[in-house]
C-alpha cells in the first residue's frame, strides 16, 4: 500500500537539470526553476520529459552498486470500472505475465533473480507504481523489459483465473486487518463518490458479468489509461547522466502517448449527508481508539506553504497545556497524534487526530473530543504565528540539509510518485519544501475543521453495532453528532489548554568529531559499566550518531514477572516521557526506550543537544506509576498480547518459529496470567532488582569523540552505581539441533488461513554453512514462488529463507494459504522438495555463478546511511562477538561457495530426514475441520512450556 507522505525541509541548495549546484534563488521561492536536492547529496541530478510527455528524474551515483527504476502511471481504484472493482490492481498483477517482445510469463522474475535484483509495484487510489532494482551490468536489458510492460504487455486471457485466485489470496490475507476494514468503511460513506470502490479486488468482484467481461475489461483499461502523458520515471546507476539519459530514451520514449487528459476526480461530496458523525467500530484486535477526523479540500498545491502541517504540528504537541499532555494527566488516553493526507479521496484529503484512550478515557469520549474542538478553537483564535513556522521551518531546514542517502529501489519508488502529486522541480524535496508562512493558507484549513466536516470514530470491542462490512470483518453503526454536544465544544474548555513553548532542544551547532582510529575502541571498562566507540567510515560528513545503552540483565529472561514488568515500565516511561520524545523527534533527534534481556535505551540523530537529551531521559528513569495509571498500562499490555493473535497468519507463524529457536518465551495465557498479579508493590520491586541486576553497556556510532562517550558513561555510573551485582553479560540461549529432533508447533488460531513454517536445519556449525544457505535460498525462493504462487495459486505470500540459529544455519519454507488445510499444504511442500532437487540438480555452472555474484553483490552493497553502516557493528555488539567482522567473515565463506555446496547443503537439510527440523504449523478458523500434518519423529508442542520440557536450550 502507498504509504502516507511525510513531511520535510525547504532546500539549502539547487541542482540545476544540466547538474550543476547554485545557491537557493529566494526562501519565499514557491516552486523552484530548477531541481532542489539536498547540500549532502553529492549525486548527478537531471530532469528532462521524453517527447511522448514522460517526466523523467536521473540521479547518476558512480558508488551505486545496484541500479534501480521506477514508472508510476496516474490511475488507480478511483478509476476502476464498477463492473470490476479492483481492475487496477489486478491490471498490476497481470502486467508482469510478459510482453511481446519477452512472452514467457516467467522470463522477467527469472532475469530480475538472478541478476541480484528485485521489483514490485503497488496500487493506490489515484496511482500505480512500478519498480525494479539490479546489478548495474544487468540494467540496459532489465530496463528493455521493464519498458515492455507499458508498450505491449501480453495481458494472456489464459492467466485471468490464476491472477484472480492471485488477488483474492491477497485480499484474503488482509479481509482481518482492521486497517483496510475502516478504510473501506471511510470511502463507503461517502455515498457515490469514485472512492466508494473496492481496493483490491476478489474474486466477486473479478470476472465475467452480464455486460462485462473481465479480460476485455482489462485490455480496454490498459489501453486506456496505460499512456506515456501520464507516466513519470525516475532512474538511478553508477552511469554518467549522458548515457542514463540515452536508456531513458531508447527504452522509454517508445510507449505510445494517447493523449489522454489526466484523471482526474471532481465529484462532490455532501456534507450534509457524510459530515457531522459518529462511527461506532467494533474491530477484530482488542483497542480502544478514538479518531477525529476532518474531510477537507484537497491542498496539495499549497505544498509549498503545508498548512496541513502547520496545523498538524500544533495538534500533536505534548507541552504544557496541549490536549495531550492535559488528558494524560487526567488519565484518560496514552497517546494523541495528528496527521494530514491531502489527496486522501482524491479530490478531498483528510486530517485526523488518532487519540488511544484507557479505560477511563472510554467513559468521557465526548470530553475527549470536546478538548480537540477547543483546542482547535485555540488554534484558530492565536495559533496562527509566524513564530511556528520559524520553528518548523528550522526543524525542517535542517532534516533537509543533511537528508541521508536511502535504498536505490525505495528512492526511485518515492520520486516517481511524488513526481505525480508535484512539480517536477520538487520531486526530490516537496516533503521537505517550506517556503513562506501563508496565514491565509492555515486560515483555509483551520475553516475546514468543523463539525459539517467531521467524523468522530469510536473503535472498541464494545461499541454497537447493527451493520456488517462486506468484504471485510468488521462491525459498525452510524449516527448523528447531537446539535447539543455540538454546541459544547463552543464553551470554555474544563482543562488550562495552551499553545506550545518554544523547542529547547533544536540543534544549534554541527561541528564534526573525529575518534583516533576507524576501527572500534574499547574506550572504557569500569565494573559495572563499559564503552565503545567507532566513527563512521563512510557518512564522517554527518553531524548525526546513535547511541545504544544496554542494561543487560538476566532477569527478564527466564522470570516471566520480570519480563512484563519490563515491558510495562516500558510504557509507562513512553507515556511519561512524551512531551522529551516529540521535542527530541522536532529537533532531528530519537529517544527510545525497549526492552531486551534488560532495557535499551537509544539515543539517535542530531549529536549537538543528545547529551542535554541523555540527561532528560535519566531523570524519572524509574516510573513511579499510580494504582489508575498501573492498571491502564497492564490492560494495554494484556490487549497487546491478545493482538497478536489478529495478526496475519504468516506473520504469527514467523513470531513462533522464532520462539521455538530462543529461550525466553512464553505463552501469551502466560503473560496475561503475569500481568494480571503484578501490583504497586511487585512492579516497584521488579523495577528495583532489574536496576539492580544488571551490566550497563554503550556503544556510541559516529558523530561522537572519546570524550564524549565519557561523559555518557558518567552520567550512567551516576544514575546506576559503579558497582555491578551480576558478574557477566547474559543472552538468552539458542536451540540446540540435534540429529532426528523434529521440533513441530500446531496450533489454532483466531484468523481464517492457514500458515506453515517448514525449516531444516544444517547439522554443522559455521559461517561456511551461513553463506551456502543464503546462496541456495536465493534459488530455491524464485522456484517455490513461481511454482506455489504464479502457477498454482495456493497463496499470496508464500517463498524460502535462509536463517542462523545462533552459530547454525537453516534453510525452510514459508507460506500463508486460503485454499489448503495444513495436512494438505505439508504435503504439498513435501513434494516440492522433490520437485526441487530434480531442478537443483539440473543447476549449470553458468546459471549457479549468476546465482552466486548476485548474492555477493548484495552482501557487499555498500550501506547507504549512517543507520545502515552501523547495524552489523551494534548485531554483533548486542551478540558479544566484539571482533566485530561477522559480515566479513560470512563474504568470505560466500566467495568460497561452489555448486556442489549447495548441492550437498540441500542434502544434508531438506532431503535429509534425520536433520533437525522447527515446523510450525497454525490452522486458521476456515480449516478447522482440517488435520494438523504429523513429521516422522516428532516432538509435537502446543505451547512454549510444554517446549521447554523437551528441547535443549543453550
Amino acid at each position: 500500500m502507498k504509504k502516507l507522505l511525510a513531511l520535510g525541509a525547504i532546500s539549502l541548495g539547487i541542482l540545476t537539470a544540466c547538474s550543476s549546484t547554485t545557491p537557493s534563488n529566494s526562501s519565499s521561492q514557491l516552486i523552484a526553476d530548477n531541481l532542489i536536492v539536498s547540500p549532502n547529496d553529492d549525486r548527478a541530478y537531471k530532469i528532462l520529459t521524453l517527447d511522448n510527455g514522460i517526466d523523467v528524474v536521473l540521479v547518476s551515483d558512480p558508488s551505486a552498486e545496484k541500479s534501480a527504476a521506477a514508472l508510476s502511471v496516474g490511475v488507480g481504484l478511483l478509476h476502476d470500472p464498477m463492473t470490476q472493482q479492483g481492475m487496477a490492481h489486478y491490471l498490476e498483477h497481470m502486467l508482469f505475465l510478459g510482453t511481446e517482445k519477452y512472452p514467457d510469463p516467467e522470463e522477467y522474475a527469472a532475469f530480475v533473480q538472478k541478476n541480484g535484483g528485485s521489483h514490485n509495484a503497488y496500487t493506490w487510489l489515484d496511482v500505480t507504481n512500478y519498480m525494479v532494482k539490479i546489478n548495474n551490468d544487468a540494467f540496459d536489458e532489465a530496463l528493455d523489459r521493464f519498458s515492455d510492460f507499458f508498450k505491449s504487455a501480453k495481458l494472456y486471457p489464459e492467466y485471468t483465473e490464476k491472477e484472480k485466485n492471485a488477488v483474492n489470496a491477497e485480499w484474503s490475507m488482509r479481509r482481518e486487518m482492521d486497517f483496510f476494514g475502516q478504510f473501506k468503511l471511510a470511502r463507503g460513506l461517502l455515498g457515490e463518490h469514485p472512492a466508494n470502490r473496492f481496493l483490491i479486488g476478489n474474486l466477486e468482484t473479478l470476472g465475467d458479468k452480464e455486460n462485462s467481461n473481465l479480460h476485455e475489461e482489462t485490455v480496454a483499461f490498459y489501453n486506456k489509461y496505460y499512456s506515456s502523458n501520464i507516466m513519470k520515471l525516475a532512474m538511478v546507476s553508477n552511469m554518467p547522466l549522458a548515457e542514463m539519459e540515452q536508456k531513458a530514451r531508447a527504452h522509454f520514449s517508445g510507449i505510445e502517448n494517447k493523449q489522454i487528459p489526466e484523471p482526474v476526480v471532481t465529484t462532490k461530496l455532501d456534507f450534509d449527508q457524510i459530515g457531522s458523525k459518529r462511527i461506532h467500530y467494533r474491530p477484530n484486535k482488542d483497542v480502544k481508539s478514538l479518531n477525529v477526523e476532518f474531510i477537507i479540500e484537497n491542498n496539495m498545491s499549497d505544498f509549498a506553504v503545508k498548512p496541513n502541517y502547520f496545523v498538524s504540528y500544533l495538534l500533536s504537541n505534548e507541552m504544557q497545556g496541549s490536549p495531550a499532555q492535559v488528558l494524560k494527566d487526567k488519565g484518560l488516553i496514552a497517546s494523541l497524534s495528528a496527521s494530514a493526507s491531502a489527496n486522501h479521496y482524491g479530490n478531498y484529503g483528510v486530517l485526523n487526530v488518532e487519540i488511544e484512550l484507557t479505560d477511563q478515557g472510554m467513559e468521557q469520549r465526548e470530553v475527549i473530543v470536546a478538548t480537540v474542538m477547543q483546542y482547535i478553537n485555540l488554534i484558530k483564535e492565536q495559533g496562527v504565528d509566524s513564530k511556528y513556522f520559524e520553528e518548523i521551518k528550522t526543524s525542517l531546514d535542517n532534516q533537509f540539509r543533511f537528508l541521508e542517502k536511502r535504498d536505490e529501489f525505495s528512492y526511485v519508488s518515492t520520486l516517481a510518485a511524488n513526481m505525480q502529486d508535484y512539480p517536477l522541480t520538487h520531486a526530490v524535496n516537496a516533503n521537505y519544501h517550506f517556503a513562506k508562512f501563508d496565514r491565509q493558507a492555515v486560515k483555509q484549513v483551520l475553516d475546514q475543521l468543523t463539525p459539517q466536516s467531521m467524523r468522530v470514530w469510536y473503535i472498541s470491542k464494545n461499541e454497537p453495532v447493527d451493520s456488517k462490512l462486506h468484504f471485510y470483518d468488521g462491525e459498525y453503526k452510524v449516527e448523528s453528532i447531537s446539535e447539543s454536544e455540538v454546541a459544547s465544544w463552543s464553551k470554555p474548555s474544563e482543562f488550562a489548554l495552551s499553545l506550545p513553548s518554544v523547542n529547547r532542544l533544536l540543534p544549534e551547532s554541527f561541528d564534526l568529531k573525529t575518534a583516533a582510529t576507524n576501527n572500534v575502541e574499547h574506550v572504557y571498562e569500569g565494573n559495572r559499566v563499559q564503552a565503545w566507540l567507532k566513527s563512521s567510515e563512510r557518512f564522517a560528513e554527518q553531524p548525526k550518531g546513535n547511541i545504544e545503552i544496554f542494561l543487560n540483565s538476566e532477569l527478564p529472561i527466564n522470570n516471566i514477572a520480570a519480563r512484563v514488568s519490563a515491558s510495562i515500565w516500558v510504557d509507562l516511561y513512553e507515556i511519561e516521557k512524551a512531551k522529551l520524545i516529540t521535542e527530541a523527534q522536532v529537533a532531528g533527534m530519537g529517544l527510545n526506550l525497549r526492552n531486551s534481556n534488560g532495557l535499551v535505551l537509544s539515543l539517535s540523530g542530531f549529536t549537538d543537544k543528545q547529551l542535554k537529551l541523555l540527561d532528560e531521559a535519566l531523570k524519572g528513569f524509574t516510573v513511579t506509576p499510580t494504582q489508575k495509571q498501573l492498571d491502564q498500562a497492564i490492560d494495554r499490555y494484556i490487549r497487546a498480547v491478545k493482538n497478536k493473535g489478529k495478526q496475519i497468519p504468516y506473520y504469527q507463524a514467523f513470531d513462533a518459529y522464532r520462539q521455538l529457536t530462543r529461550e525466553g518465551s512464553f505463552d501469551a495465557e502466560e503473560l496475561i496470567d503475569a500481568a494480571k498479579g503484578i501490583t504497586i508493590d511487585s512492579f516497584k520491586q521488579a523495577q528495583l532488582d532489574l536496576f539492580k541486576n544488571n551490566l550497563v553497556r554503550v556503544f556510541g556510532y559516529g558523530n561522537y569523540n572519546k570524550a564524549d562517550i565519557e561523559k555518557v558513561v558518567s552520567r550512567l555510573e551516576h544514575s546506576f552505581g559503579k558497582q555491578a551485582d551480576q558478574d557477566q553479560y547474559v543472552r538468552a540461549g539458542f536451540w540446540q539441533p540435534k540429529l532426528n529432533e523434529h521440533v513441530v508447533l500446531q496450533k489454532d488460531v483466531d484468523v481464517a488461513d492457514v500458515a506453515i513454517v517448514d525449516v531444516s536445519v544444517h547439522p554443522v556449525k559455521g559461517y561456511a554453512q551461513k553463506a551456502t544457505a543464503l546462496i541456495l535460498k536465493n534459488h530455491l525462493r524464485q522456484k517455490a514462488f513461481n511454482t506455489l504462487r504464479t502457477e498454482e495459486q495456493l497463496a499470496y505470500a508464500v517463498g524460502a529463507f535462509s536463517t542462523s540459529i545462533d552459530e547454525y544455519s537453516a534453510i525452510g519454507l514459508f507460506i500463508q494459504t486460503p485454499v489448503k488445510g495444513p495436512q494438505e499444504m505439508q504435503s504439498r511442500f513435501d513434494a516440492f522438495k522433490l520437485e526441487y532437487a530434480e531442478e537443483l540438480n539440473q543447476l549449470t555452472e553458468e546459471e549457479f555463478a549468476q546465482i552466486k555474484a548476485s548474492t555477493l553483490a548484495n552482501l557487499k552493497e555498500e550501506p547507504k546511511n549512517l543507520a545502515d553502516e552501523a547495524e552489523p557493528y551494534f548485531a554483533d555488539w548486542y551478540k558479544d562477538e566484539l571482533s566485530f567482522d561477522s559480515h566479513e567473515r560470512l563474504v568470505q565463506a560466500a566467495e568460497k561457495v561452489t555448486k556442489d555446496d549447495i548441492k550437498r547443503y540441500f542434502e544434508k537439510t531438506i532431503m535429509n530426514e534425520s536433520a533437525p527440523r522447527l515446523n510450525v504449523q497454525l490452522r486458521g478458523s476456515k480449516f478447522k475441520e482440517h488435520a494438523f500434518a504429523d513429521l516422522p519423529n516428532q516432538t509435537k508442542i502446543s505451547s512454549m512450556k510444554e517446549l521447554y520440557k523437551k528441547v535443549k536450550y543453550k
